[in-house]
């Protein structure tokens, strides 16, 4: 299986609750093997995922469905 890394930057400052919160929803697709903030930069999302069956354009979706400004970083 190949794996994909990608950063998603969250544009609002969130509590780290709600930072958890988010992780949970994008780690809700099965196709995301992993999903967590940074905590010297709660901003950013690390998410790993199999681009088999989901795409960086779906896990930024499912971020700003949840009302975030979001944006892809490169790795």
């Amino acid at each position: 299986m190949d794996i994909v890394d990608m950063i998603v930057h969250v544009d609002e400052t969130i509590p780290r609750e709600k930072m958890h919160e988010l992780e949970d929803v994008v780690r809700a697709d099965a196709c995301v093997i992993s999903a967590c903030s940074l905590n010297e930069n709660p901003h950013l999302l690390v998410v790993t995922y199999d681009p088999a069956c989901t795409s960086s354009g779906k896990v930024l979706d499912a971020v700003q469905a949840q009302g975030f400004h979001a944006e892809l970083l490169g790795l």
